[in-house]
């Protein structure tokens, strides 16, 4: 499915080019202090002509200081497809002392087809401006603008005046300028002035600006939703022959609804297939598992984005011949297979990313920003989500790209957001065992045996499908936080079910792991697992502690039981250590049982949104895990 999130506008005020002076001196020393480049002044104007018409103006410049700086801003992109155009582009770069060195010409402009894959065919195409590759001295700044008009109304801007990090911005205004009664709709967030509305007589104008903001710096842990940025939707939209209201959730799941009614003819050759899957097979939920492998063994992702093809699927009936789709395309495929089936299924619009930070948390502001589509089965009791781009995912499994948030279902005069899959900790289990056997010079013999379940199988399961063994061997010791090892042996094997599972085992040799010094053998019985790198961040928090639900929801358990070498006896042994936060807890205990040492460790975290003042005490607990995790058990040699 073409990604329909609002592009990020660059646009043409007027043709100012070469009228102000760009001398670096001119930034007041403050914003440019540690910043990697300063924006000098940003000016847009969003004119929305008619209910079919916007067009849209783009006028800035920045200094840039260094590298970072460099990979930010000295190239921009404007897309265009069938429904866009994107008028004369200019440029101008500019020494420290706001002398010109070059203008843009058009071959700097590259022209360039978004066909990115032989799995993707689109019309988008993009125009690249950029000054040629060759040395410039830092600093020195680029002036661009340009314009574009669009007969898509259904996707207005966002002003987000802080483009990146360590940017500092001098000056940034963000206009709207409607004709007549038109009318859009707006979300303002941190905006602590309020913008001005005034007439030129042909336009109302309302205008936002910001000035002298310090460079931005995101912060750990955090959704970072502090900075200042206002949402445009609009009331009404036109697109390709489609139109309507856009004022509601129920508005834009009618406008998907319109797009791709009727498209859900299956060919008669399919039909038959199916009718032979689910033949004698009265149970619903076993019979949409049926439904779902037979979709999955029978296409493959193919992605078209042409026209209003962005948003309308192939027609069921063609998916049926063809064997491939889009996201799209193979969710109404499935949809029309379960209906035959005599089971209703519904489009569900969502963005997917495993970023975690929920896409709805303005929920009260609809509009269209969603980039995939999934299948919802409802039943009484529950409800089956379908992943149909996915040709190994087990029945009802979204994993992290999909489940934790919200998404929008589309009935017929009906859209809602609901809830995806929920990945809670306990879902999330790592579930490991190891023994270990040392060798007189202190290597150890270790035999792991680990069962992942839910998010913390995704990767893995990745390596197994995707990998041959010997890349798969590859993976496993780079990703195995154990020094000096050699991996002798290992299997993975997974295991489809609603809760999908990894078996994975390994033997391996760590050389020296036990350390000597006298007469007495060191051993750090946390061997495998690791926690996350202890903070350094010493500056006052300004946004709420944000764990990611994708990351830090789980649970890992740990066994792991050493042989402790002939002639030795237990001097010391680690702290037990017991904490528990409202985010979760840690335990870790270290007993002597037969001659064996015995470790245990226990790891649950729950993600989510936590109050300003949980991060100190997130940071103290990750420095508390840290050190347990480190101790060393110590045995003295007695004969």
């Amino acid at each position: 499915m073409k990604k329909i999130l609002i592009p990020i506008f660059c646009f043409l005020t007027n043709s100012l080019i070469g009228q102000t002076n760009f001398s670096v001196s001119n930034i007041p020393d403050n914003l440019k202090q540690n910043a990697d480049a300063v924006v000098r002044f940003d000016d847009t104007e969003f004119i929305i002509e008619n209910y079919s018409k916007i067009v849209t103006k783009h006028h800035w410049a920045v200094t840039i200081f260094n590298e970072n700086g460099e990979d930010n801003y000295a190239m921009f992109r404007a897309d265009y497809d069938k429904f866009k155009k994107v008028k004369k582009i200019e440029g101008t770069l500019y020494d420290k002392s706001g002398e010109q060195l070059k203008k843009l010409k058009n071959t700097d402009i590259e022209d360039v087809s978004l066909n990115i894959s032989s799995e993707y065919v689109s019309d988008n195409r993009a125009k690249i401006a950029k000054f040629d590759k060759k040395f410039y001295p830092y600093p020195y700044t680029l002036e661009f603008s340009y314009e574009d008009e669009s007969s898509n109304t259904m996707f207005y801007p966002v002003w987000d005046p802080i483009p990146n990090e360590k940017t500092a911005i001098q000056n940034s205004t963000f206009i709207v300028k409607t004709a007549n009664d038109i009318t859009y709709r707006k979300k303002e967030i941190n905006i602590k002035k309020a913008s001005t509305i005034n007439s030129d007589g042909k336009f109302k104008i309302e205008k936002w600006e910001v000035k002298d903001l310090n460079l931005y710096e995101s912060e750990k842990y955090s959704l970072n939703n502090s900075t200042p940025i206002v949402f445009f939707a609009p009331t009404k939209y036109y697109v390709d022959g489609f139109s309507g209201n856009a004022n509601s959730w129920n508005d834009i799941a009618n406008f998907y609804y319109a797009v791709n009614k009727g498209r859900d003819e299956l060919p008669q050759t399919t039909i038959e297939k199916l009718n032979d899957v689910i033949k004698n097979e009265n149970n619903p939920k076993v019979k949409v598992k049926k439904i779902y492998e037979f979709m999955q063994s029978q296409t493959r992702y193919f992605l078209v984005a042409l026209g209003i093809g962005g948003w309308q699927s192939i027609p069921a009936y063609e998916v049926g011949e063809k064997g491939y789709g889009d996201c799209k395309a193979l969710t109404n495929f499935t949809i029309a297979l379960l209906k035959h089936a005599g089971i209703k299924a519904y489009p569900a619009l969502i963005y997917a990313d495993d970023a975690g930070k929920n896409k709805f948390e303005y929920e009260d502001f609809p509009r269209m920003m969603f980039n995939h589509v999934i299948a919802c089965v409802p039943f009484e009791k529950d409800t089956i989500w379908l992943e149909c781009t996915s040709q190994t995912n087990p029945t009802g499994y979204l994993g992290s790209f999909t489940g934790n948030r919200k998404a929008l279902l589309v009935k017929e005069n009906t859209g809602k957001l609901i809830n995806t899959q929920n990945y809670s900790s306990e879902k999330n289990l790592q579930k490991r065992e190891a023994k270990v056997k040392f060798e007189e010079n202190g290597s150890a013999i270790v035999n792991i045996k680990t069962t992942y379940f839910g998010l913390q199988q995704e990767t893995k399961t990745s390596v197994l499908n995707q990998l041959s063994t010997s890349q798969q061997k590859d993976w496993l010791h780079k990703n195995l936080e154990i020094p000096n090892f050699e991996i002798l042996a290992f299997n993975l094997n997974s295991e489809k079910s609603d809760l999908p599972k990894l078996y994975e085992e390994i033997e391996l040799i760590a050389s020296r792991y036990a350390s000597f010094s006298g007469n007495r053998l060191f051993i750090k019985p946390n061997m495998l697992s690791r926690f996350v790198s202890n903070p350094v961040e010493t500056n006052p928090r300004e946004t709420p502690l944000f764990l990611n639900p994708n990351y830090y929801s789980f649970n890992d358990e740990d066994l792991l039981e050493f042989e402790i070498p002939d002639g030795y006896k237990s001097e010391f042994l680690p702290k037990e250590v017991n904490m528990q936060k409202n985010f979760g807890k840690y335990s870790s205990s270290s007993q002597i049982i037969d001659n064996k040492l015995i470790y245990k460790r226990s790891l649950i975290l729950k993600g989510g949104e936590y109050l300003i003042e949980d991060y100190s005490v997130w940071l103290e607990f990750i420095k508390a895990v840290n050190k347990a995790d480190n101790q060393k058990a110590v045995f003295i040699k007695t004969i």
